[in-house]
Order: C-alpha cells, then structure tokens, then sequence
C-alpha cells in the first residue's frame, strides 16, 4: 500500500493467540474502504504467540507496555497514520463490510464516532449464552443510553484529530473507557453515529471463571466512571437501597426457577438463565461497591 491509509485499524491485544487470527481474516476481506486501511496490533505483553500471528496476519505490532486496553489503544493512536481510526478487539470477527460502514457514516457526519451493531458469536457453552441473552452490547444500552449515550469500544471508528485533541484513551480507566471517552468528545461537539452495517461478531467469555472475572472489571469500570465524572453519572443513596433489593431478590429467584425447572413449570433456559445472571450481579456490584467505597479518583483524589 503506498501513501498513508485513510483509516488506521487498532487492536489491543494481550494472549489473543486463539483469536486474533480470525479477526484479521476478516479485516483482510473488508470491502468498500477506497482509501484503504493498515491494521496495527497494540501487544499489551503478550506471552504467547500473538504478535507473531498478528505480523503473519498483515498487522503492524506496537508494544504496549502499561496494562490495559486504552493504554494499548494509546499506543495504536500514536503511529497510527489514517485520517480516521476505527477500533475492534481481538476476539472479534468484523463483517465485510464492517469498516466501510463506519467510514462512511463519519465522511457524512463529519466530526462524529460511528459504531454498529455487536452480534454474539455461535454460543456453545452455558457462559456464552447468558452473555448474549443478557444483551449488554445492545444499542439499547451504549448509543441509546438516556444519560450517556456511548460506543463501545469494540466497534467504534472517529478522526484521529478529535481523538487526540480529546486527549486519547484514559489508562486510569479500566474498563468503562469508551464511556469516559464518548463524554469526553461529546462535551467537544463530537456526536454519537450509528452505522447499521457496520456489524462485527464478539467472541464472549466461555467460561464461568473468565464471565464472574469480567463481570468484576465491568463493575470496577462503573464505579471509576462514577468518580471521574459524578456530575454526568451520579450515584444516590436510593441507587444503592434498588441494587441491594434487587440482588436480595435475585437470590431467591435463582433457587425458585431451579425447582420450577424441576417440576416442569419453568423452561430450562430460563432456569439457566436466572442462575447466571444472579452470578453476574453479584459478582458485578460487589466489585463496583469495593471501588466505589475508595473514593479514589484518577490522580488519587
């Protein structure tokens, strides 16, 4: 490819061996990109073979020494040489014309983040399921959101000159980034685009370890977002009496579907179903209360 690319495709990774090969297969098939597009893979100190399947694969590979998915993205950000830079994860499989969607959604906007839809990829396990019936990639809950409409990260292309001028990705963020990072270029008149055929398939947790594991990252990212931006996303006490209800309430839930799944009144979905998402909020709020309860902001105060 000669000539900077017009778009800068940036993928943090960290022992993504068994999946990133297919993501940049299929950034290898996009169509409908005229100005084209590199692919930078941001290593986040990977131990196994994920840089060197990452240069097999067309991508350029940065080390990204600070942990975390912005760090890493901050990384990509710096030689990143498009115009526009669009970011997806490596447990993801792009559709082909996922980057072509969101450029074009952008060159119509103007100064604007795009993001499309995130479809679950065939679930084969009892983790992989709850994770799509629970929905938390909906539009419902990132563009749509009546507080702070956002794109995650995932699937989100922007100008690199907006990005940069919004100062990057947050690393004190852990996860709830793109949130922070929606706010940020909101509040500079960068508005939220969806693209509808900019749709890209998410590999989710497979099993129950690694889900509790990022239900509590996604807790701890709710509650840093609480810190940094409490005149955006405010926490009351009734917010704490409706949780704390709410999980009280899933307690009993879970056993009830359990023994109606036993005497045939409740599907066996549902009785899945239940006992997961029981897990999740438990392992969810108690992480997001821990956090929440230091007090700590970024810069420690």
């Amino acid at each position: 490819m000669t000539g900077a690319p017009l778009v800068s495709v940036v993928i943090p990774a960290l022992n993504a061996e068994r999946t990133i090969g297919d993501t940049l297969a299929a950034l290898r098939a996009q169509v409908g990109v005229p100005g084209g597009f590199e692919i930078v893979v941001a290593d986040n100190g990977s131990t196994d073979r994920t840089a060197e399947i990452a240069r097999a694969g067309g991508a350029r590979v940065v080390h990204a020494p600070v942990r975390g998915p912005s760090a890493a993205r901050n990384a990509g950000l710096a030689v990143a040489r498009g115009r526009i830079i669009a970011h997806t994860d490596s447990d993801t499989v792009p559709s082909r014309r996922w980057l072509g969607a969101l450029v074009q959604e952008i060159e119509r906007a103007g100064r604007a983040v795009a993001t499309g839809p995130i479809l679950g990829w065939p679930a084969a396990s009892p983790a992989e399921r709850f994770a799509e019936a629970n929905g938390q990639y909906a539009r419902a809950v990132s563009v749509d959101h009546p507080v702070h409409p956002y794109a995650t990260g995932m699937n989100l292309a922007v100008r690199v000159d907006d990005l940069r001028d919004a100062g990057g990705w947050d690393p004190w963020m852990g996860s709830g980034e793109d949130i922070d990072l929606c706010i940020r270029l909101r509040r500079r008149g960068v508005g939220i685009v969806w693209a509808q055929g900019a749709s890209l398939f998410h590999k989710h947790r497979s099993d129950d370890a690694a889900l509790w594991r990022q239900a509590r990252w996604y807790g701890t990212g709710l509650a840093q977002l609480h810190l940094k931006h409490p005149d955006v996303v405010r926490w009351r006490l009734w917010h704490t009496l409706w949780v704390s209800g709410g999980i009280g309430c899933l307690y009993a839930a879970a056993p009830l579907a359990t023994a109606g799944r036993a005497l045939g009144l409740v599907s066996a979905e549902r009785a899945e179903f239940e006992r997961y998402y029981r897990g999740w909020n438990v392992h969810f709020w108690g992480a997001f209360f821990m956090r929440l309860a230091s007090g700590e902001g970024p810069g420690g105060g």
